[in-house]
């Protein structure tokens, strides 16, 4: 695992998350680099889950893979066989599932798309592929 690159990862995730979140907040247009409508996308009942926007748990959970990354950065080993490392592995799989549901929410629900959205669920894919290679 290349704690540099889940550094990294973690770094353009949680960006993207708090403009979001930002935009979202204090009711900002949100600037899409297609074109698309990313302001219906973010703005929708989907932004949301459990009541809670999806922008703060994107953040909680970059944040936390940040952290994760800076930890393995001083000892590779640390937490391999800790159940903390199953935790980490576990909660990427798990937002790579929502990032999942959430693009086909855009492409046949919505009809709509965000550039944003589609960058955060790369990168958690990518996340996960550091994790476990």
């Amino acid at each position: 695992m290349n704690s540099i690159t889940l550094t990294i990862l973690a770094i353009i995730g949680f960006a993207v998350s708090f403009y979001l979140h930002y935009t979202k907040a204090y009711n900002k247009k949100i600037y899409c680099i297609s074109k698309h409508d990313c302001d219906a996308v973010v703005k929708s009942k989907y932004g949301k889950t459990f009541g809670i926007e999806n922008t703060l748990f994107g953040m909680l959970y970059y944040l936390m893979i940040f952290a994760y990354g800076i930890a393995i950065l001083f000892d590779r080993n640390l937490f391999k066989p800790n159940i903390i490392y199953y935790f980490i592995v576990g909660s990427s799989a798990a937002s790579v599932l929502y990032s999942i549901y959430l693009t086909g929410v855009q492409a046949f629900v919505l009809k709509k798309w965000c550039d944003y959205c589609i960058v955060s669920s790369i990168t958690s894919v990518l996340v996960l592929v550091v994790l476990v290679a």
